[in-house]
């Protein structure tokens, strides 16, 4: 078709974008010369010869532009009601059959079939664009489009003319969207071995293309999702779409394109930026690909999300991602660290780029419920996060990502699990965790921390807050509500979340200091971030305000009851479903979670521990431990400090408890910090005593995560993150701790 580039054909669609309706259309005369072109194309048509074929494809071809000028025209002027006149190019057009001879005129051009039909999908186009509500049903126009749509089912097309085929199809959609009514329209019968059943052409021919690049690929990925819209309200097309290959095709797409996109990142890459996305053309296909298989399960008919879900679990997470995220040797020149770094780089972005009413439940439970020989994904990334690597820079990147997403269960998981039995707290501590006088001096405690270089920032907020108390002006200033009962951000005691996040107006103070100097910047930037997640996460099942009493396990609970309770609760989480997992903490009390929750997954391996740990508790030395020791420690004896804490916190001694029929014999063992508090807070402890030595990167990313979790509006991680006051277990470091080292 490269020919018809080289004619005058563009000058037919520079016309028609020139032409103003107000000042060139006059009915009459736009009528007759629609009139007089169809007549020499249909003479053209009749007379038409094998030896002048050519000739005369191309001689129909111009008219046919011309026909679409007019018509364009024609729809422009009544867009402005310039004319009232009934004859008009349109019912001319369907009068005459006009469509239906081109079609049948187009079968008999042989190898410029597909050039005619480029013409005939362009004419189709703008008539679906500018008189759809018009035509959509009149059977001069359905019955010829059908017949050259049901032409494309097995025809692998130019890229010209699938383009074409895609833009007539997404305007379809566009149209049919507006009236659902005509949907069966576009049913067709085919007939196969099974019996006839109905195929609804649209969906089929878009499937072809919903995986493509550029324009192509777009349009038809926006047209699916309209179908895909369409189908919670029309039972047909959702039978259509969950019996045919709709999801299939989404499923297994998404993974080949994953099989595409390189093994390996550049080493200063520890979070992929919508930059870098971008700038690999197979990064930015599958990105957009994997929305489009979110944004089709959030409007889908249920039955088609369930199917879809189900196929992304069991087709793309489980056999394609897991072993990608699990993988232990590179390539023949690759060391393994580069590719798992790799692979948990494009974990991460797609846990940034899903939903909750989408695939991110099917995510979660592919990283915390399922299981490789036993091991949970979760439980490997975070042994990743020892180091300074790129691999633990992306693990970090990968935690502050699950942060991110405030979801009471994930958090559990990751942390608050370590804490509800409060072992990281000396008895008598752990009835002043929802007292909220701590937490007022561990601002004071904090501040006072603050180094030498910048008490300048400091005095400079202090005496800038002082010139706001003179003139009556808050710090922190929130529109007040009717009642003057709202103060400040807070309402009866707790924070009034309606609208609140959008009537913060924040003053950062004088415009000529710079960020660093701007210390009240930093406090309004704190005060958002605290006050977005406690929006974020009130409809959590507890506020995490005490300690749970974690019932004991006693000698008749034995080791095949507990090894049936888990394979129990392993058959309940075996198969993912759009309910399962991350909504049984709703309803329920948090000592009290249903078995399928993620709660559930660790008790059991919590109740081992009670044992253990119930003898230090006895021997708390309350004021007089490790801790108190340490408030009042010398400064010049920093120096040595951190290493000797962290080797003694981060000691293992692999002894356990023993059972033996009729008694139990406990053997004495010192828990390890991650042992009592988690994995998670464990490193982060470890990376923060390292600031020092660490690179400025690591640092940052550090501190990055660390703010988003003490900003949880959860007492029991504030708690062990901020209150210096607290007397902690001797092999816990505290936040306060190690930061007052260093």
């Amino acid at each position: 078709m490269s020919w018809l580039r080289s004619t005058s054909l563009s000058f037919a669609r520079q016309l028609s974008r020139s032409l103003d309706p107000r000042h060139d259309y006059e009915p009459q005369a736009c009528y007759n010369s629609f009139c007089k072109h169809w007549q020499q194309a249909n003479d053209i048509i009749i007379k038409s010869q094998p030896k002048h074929l050519h000739d005369d494809v191309l001689g129909v071809v111009n008219h046919l532009e011309q026909l679409g000028t007019l018509l364009v025209l024609e729809a422009r002027a009544k867009e402005i009601n310039t004319t009232n006149n009934h004859a008009t190019c349109l019912e001319y057009l369907l009068v005459e059959n006009l469509l239906d001879k081109l079609y049948e005129w187009a079968c008999c051009t042989g190898k410029y079939e597909n050039a005619v039909r480029l013409e005939q999908l362009k004419l189709y186009g703008i008539l679906i664009s500018h008189y759809s509500t018009q035509i959509i049903a009149a059977e001069p126009f359905l019955r010829p489009l059908l017949k050259l749509l049901s032409g494309f089912r097995n025809e692998l097309s130019s890229p010209n003319l699938e383009n074409q085929l895609v833009t007539v199809l997404n305007q379809l959609c566009v149209a049919l969207m507006q009236n659902m009514k005509f949907l069966d329209l576009f049913f067709l019968t085919t007939h196969t071995q099974d019996g006839s059943q109905a195929e609804f052409i649209i969906v089929r021919l878009l499937l072809a293309s919903v995986h493509r690049e550029g324009s192509t690929g777009s349009a038809a990925r926006d047209a699916l999702l309209l179908c895909a819209n369409m189908s919670s309200r029309c039972t047909q097309l959702a039978e259509y779409m969950l019996t045919g290959n709709t999801c299939p095709v989404l499923a297994t797409g998404l993974s080949g394109l994953y099989s595409l996109l390189p093994r390996t990142l550049s080493e200063k890459v520890h979070r992929l930026t919508p930059d870098d996305v971008n700038n690999v053309n197979k990064l930015t296909l599958f990105i957009d690909s994997l929305e489009f298989c979110n944004a089709v399960a959030q409007v889908a008919h249920p039955s088609i999300k369930k199917h879809l879900l189900d196929l992304l679990y069991q087709g793309f997470l489980v056999p394609v991602m897991g072993p990608a995220l699990l993988q232990t040797k590179g390539g023949p020149l690759q060391s393994g660290a580069g590719e798992q770094a790799a692979a948990m780089a494009y974990l991460e972005l797609v846990l940034r780029c899903v939903t909750r009413r989408g695939l991110l439940k099917a995510v979660l439970h592919f990283l915390f419920v399922y299981e490789y020989d036993g091991v949970r994904i979760v439980d490997v990334l975070l042994k990743r996060l020892e180091g300074n690597s790129q691999l633990s820079l992306v693990s970090l990147s990968l935690m502050e990502t699950l942060v991110d997403l405030n979801c009471e269960d994930v958090m559990i998981d990751l942390v608050l699990k370590h804490l509800l039995n409060g072992h990281h707290l000396m008895v008598n501590q752990r009835h002043k965790i929802s007292d909220p006088e701590p937490y007022r001096e561990a601002a004071v405690a904090f501040l006072s921390l603050t180094p030498r270089c910048c008490t300048r920032a400091l005095e400079k907020t202090k005496e800038w807050v002082d010139e706001l108390a003179h003139t009556g002006r808050r710090v922190l200033d929130f529109k007040q509500d009717d009642d003057s009962k709202r103060i400040n951000g807070y309402h009866d005691g707790g924070i009034a979340m309606k609208n609140l996040v959008h009537e913060v107006r924040f003053n950062y103070g004088n415009p000529n200091e710079t960020l660093y100097a701007n210390y009240h910047a930093y406090l309004c930037d704190a005060r958002f971030e605290i006050v977005s997640r406690t929006i974020a996460c009130l409809n959590w099942s507890s506020k995490y305000h005490n300690v749970t009493s974690p019932k004991r396990e006693t000698n008749n609970n034995t080791k095949e009851t507990r090894e049936m309770d888990i394979h129990a609760l392993k058959e309940q989480d075996s198969l993912i479903s759009c309910t399962s997992g991350y909504d049984t903490l709703k309803n329920s009390d948090t000592s009290e979670k249903e078995p399928h929750s993620l709660t559930s997954l660790l008790e059991q391996e919590t109740e081992k521990v009670n044992a253990d740990l119930k003898e230090q508790d006895c021997v708390s030395l309350g004021e007089s431990s490790d801790y108190e020791s340490f408030r009042y420690k010398e400064e010049n004896d920093d120096d040595n400090f951190v290493e000797d804490i962290f080797k003694k916190s981060f000691y293992r001694i692999d002894n356990a408890m023993e059972f033996d029929g009729d008694m139990t014999s406990v053997r004495s063992w010192k828990a390890s910090a991650e042992s009592i508090i988690g994995p998670l807070l464990s490193s982060l402890l470890k990376k923060v005593a390292s600031f020092l030595e660490s690179e400025v990167m690591v640092n940052g990313r550090v501190t990055s995560v660390v703010s988003k979790l003490v900003s949880l509006p959860t007492p029991l991680l504030t708690s062990l993150l901020l209150c210096p006051n607290f007397v902690l277990q001797p092999n816990v470091p505290s936040l306060y701790q190690v930061i007052h080292t260093i």
